[in-house]
């Protein structure tokens, strides 16, 4: 991925960021039911005249979200800047510089969205349409078509 320069980073707006956050939240969940079938296809194969669907708890269910929610998010923003949301939005995620975050970034960057997903919307107020995550990593959300 080539650096932007600040003449073509027009920032992204709620309605793109919100899409884009939407369809990466349909990502992580097709990934922990594809988790789960999986599970429950080894307890069949290894017992099926008592295979009953595994029973899986809200703090499981909740934990395992996060847990997903953050590496995925991590992973993709610290290889290419892009979710599989952002691809589909036309988003890129770059410092304020225009370059690529660096892993620590991303990772810090992916737990504050896991974790206080409500700082999206100051995206809406903000002139210079920036999320509070932006704000505290010095980061920015832009269209990128590539």
């Amino acid at each position: 991925m080539t650096d932007t320069s600040d003449a073509d980073q027009r920032s992204a707006g709620i309605v793109s960021r919100f899409i884009a956050a939407v369809l990466d939240v349909v990502v992580v969940m097709s990934v922990l039911g594809a988790g789960y079938l999986a599970t429950a296809f080894v307890l069949f194969t290894m017992d099926i005249s008592n295979f009953a669907f595994p029973q899986v708890g809200w703090w499981f269910t909740t934990t395992g979200f996060l847990a997903v929610a953050f590496g995925y998010l991590t992973l993709c923003w610290a290889a290419s800047g892009r979710t599989i949301g952002a691809v589909m939005m036309g988003l890129l995620v770059v410092r304020r510089s225009g370059k690529r975050l660096h892993f620590a970034q991303a990772a810090l960057r992916g737990a504050a969205c896991v974790l206080f997903p409500i700082g999206l919307f100051w995206v809406a107020v903000s002139a210079k349409r920036l999320s509070l995550q932006d704000v505290a990593l010095r980061t920015r959300v832009i269209y990128h078509s590539e």
